[in-house]
């Protein structure tokens, strides 16, 4: 059998899953990868990659490709790693800077900010040479990296709380999907080997992160990502997905407009 090519995101809100796919029977299955989100993306509409973790912003892009997964990466209360940092409230922001890694938490962004922050700030791409970020500013930080920025700003904005509020839905940031069809026995064995990842996530940490702080990570990845994929999830889901086209926002390049 040809190896299935799988493409994993690069964060730690993933080890679970990677943990499960080397520890099961489909391992002997797959070439797994890792990649940001935006590369993830990239794969699947490149068709450079048969199954991947996606941003959900991604799925409407795709020629063809359907969500095979019970398990997501996804939030019903503050996510941690997604959020708008700045030294000044939400009503004095004149700018945000976006982090590209994921057009997701781009796009999470600029619907909040448009829907029920009710901010017209300048959107610009987050990059080295963003910082210091100035009074006036803020920027949207996602992934590992928020643990060690976080603590350099007066205020912090959790964008899956404020989603959850506002909307009183969960959010979904990213779900496995294939670009083509899988064998039925193929896609059993590698839900249960998501299943078996999530039921052992400090062993994960220990396996994938021996470097990070234990305590810190399964606090993280028990309370802060909830990865059941289940139908209040879809709905969520879902309804990002119309604010996001009823708002013009189809690609990644309408988020610099």
């Amino acid at each position: 059998m040809t190896p299935v090519n799988v493409t994993a995101i690069s964060y730690l809100n993933t080890l679970p899953f990677l943990f499960g796919l080397k520890q099961s029977e489909v391992a002997k299955h797959v070439r797994l990868s890792l990649a940001p989100p935006a590369r993830c993306a990239e794969l699947m509409e490149n068709g450079a990659t048969d199954i991947a973790l996606t941003p959900i912003a991604a799925i409407p892009q795709l020629k063809t490709g359907a969500i095979i997964a019970d398990y997501c990466i996804g939030a019903i209360a503050p996510v941690r790693t997604v959020v708008l940092l700045s030294d000044t409230s939400l009503e004095n922001i004149r700018t945000i800077y976006l982090d590209r890694h994921s057009r997701t938490s781009v796009m999470l962004a600029r619907v909040l900010a448009g829907q029920f922050w009710h901010i017209k700030p300048a959107f610009k791409p987050l990059t080295p040479s963003s910082f210091p970020i100035k009074q006036d500013e803020g920027c949207v930080m996602i992934g590992d990296k928020v643990f060690s920025h976080e603590r350099q700003f007066l205020y912090r904005y959790d964008l899956a709380e404020a989603w959850i509020r506002f909307t009183g839905k969960p959010f979904v940031f990213a779900a496995w999907v294939a670009v083509k069809p899988q064998r039925p026995a193929f896609l059993r064995l590698f839900n249960d080997a998501l299943e078996y990842g999530i039921a052992h996530i400090a062993d994960a940490v220990v396996a994938e992160a021996p470097a990070f702080d234990a305590t810190l990570a399964v606090e993280y990845l028990t309370h802060n990502i909830h990865y059941r994929f289940d139908e209040e999830k879809r709905r969520g889901m879902n309804l990002f997905l119309t604010l996001c086209a009823r708002l013009g926002m189809t690609n990644e390049g309408n988020d610099e407009q």
